[in-house]
């Protein structure tokens, strides 16, 4: 398979379950070693990069999303959305100001203090893409990010991830097993046991 994306595109990996999806997210990542092959984040390869590289890279140049939320419930909004640019060591002003902007670019202005089980899951969901975009990364990897909402909810926030990694100059990679989740990317591909292929 091949597959290239620049700045503001947005591309869907279709695929039914337990095709391998989650696995070409973790390679993509770098989570997990490719058998061959490469796999290029700017001029970075990482095959070549060491695990402390690769996770210093994914922390400064990759945001994620996730079907679960993965929204830490001891933590309030603000802190979860806050937390990528904590571990970067970012001032707590700095924190606090840009938490502040992408919880009101994703319609939960003055939602920063709510603990998470205040939250629906559609809200939960768009914590998660504040979270994911917070740190301003190059590329967005999104997981079956709808799988645990209602149809309603799920329309918004295909909407709103797609409204947020285009408009901020990301790259993005949609994996679903959905069409209908798919149809708004600007590319589609169908992976397969025989690889990854464009879908007309």
């Amino acid at each position: 398979m091949s597959l290239e994306l620049g700045e503001g595109e947005y591309a869907a990996i279709v695929g039914e379950s337990g095709i391998g999806k989650s696995t070409l997210l973790n390679i993509i990542a770098g989570l997990e070693p490719a058998d061959e092959g490469s796999v290029r984040v700017g001029e970075a390869d990482l095959a070549a990069m060491d695990d402390d590289a690769r996770t210093l890279l994914r922390r400064e140049q990759f945001g994620f999303v996730f079907q679960a939320f993965h929204v830490l419930p001891h933590l309030t909004v603000a802190q979860n959305v806050g937390l990528p640019l904590l571990l970067r060591g970012r001032p707590q002003a700095e924190i606090d100001a840009k938490a502040g902007e992408l919880l009101a670019s994703v319609g939960l202005a003055g939602r920063e203090a709510s603990p998470p089980r205040e939250l629906s899951g559609g809200e939960l969901q768009r914590v998660a893409i504040a979270r994911a975009l917070v740190g301003d990364p190059r590329l967005v990897l999104a997981d079956e990010p709808t799988g645990n909402l209602d149809p309603e909810h799920a329309r918004g926030v295909l909407a709103l991830l797609r409204e947020q990694v285009k408009g901020r100059g990301a790259a993005g990679i949609l994996v679903t097993h959905s069409e209908i989740a798919a149809a708004g990317c600007d590319r589609r591909y169908r992976l397969t046991a025989r690889g990854l292929s464009p879908i007309a």
